[in-house]
């Protein structure tokens, strides 16, 4: 008889295991697919963001340019001071996106934006559940 009652417990624990792989199977698959979801999604936005700003930086530059050119055909002043405000201004430009392209690119800026800062912190900080 006590064969039977451990025959038995072992075949509903051995049912309770395979059902239990088999859901965290369907559960990790779940989690796969929505990573990949996000991964695609995120793809998708990075590249509508990059053709975006070609777009913007397309229009600043042809700005920039008839600006100058207006500049240059209105100013009565003599074809050497005409250049060197040309310089001036090159050399503005040049400085200006130089800041703005390392404001961008700035690894704490990124780490915060992304929530990967929260994320660490979280991953990092002690365990409530933890015995010791």
């Amino acid at each position: 008889m006590n064969y039977l009652y451990k025959g038995v417990l072992s075949f509903v624990a051995v049912k309770l295991l395979a059902n239990y792989r088999h859901l965290s199977l369907r559960a990790l698959k779940i989690e796969a697919v929505k990573s990949y979801l996000h991964g695609v999604r995120m793809a998708r936005l990075s590249a509508l963001g990059l053709l975006q700003m070609g777009l913007v930086i397309g229009l600043i530059c042809f700005g920039a340019a008839l600006f100058h050119a207006g500049l240059f055909i209105l100013l009565p002043w003599s074809i050497k001071a005409k250049a060197v405000l040309g310089l001036l201004l090159g050399a503005a430009y040049v400085v200006a996106g130089g800041l703005v392209l390392r404001a961008a690119m700035d690894e704490r800026t990124w780490m915060e934006k992304s929530g990967a800062t929260r994320m660490f912190k979280e991953a990092t900080r002690p365990s409530t559940d933890d015995p010791t």
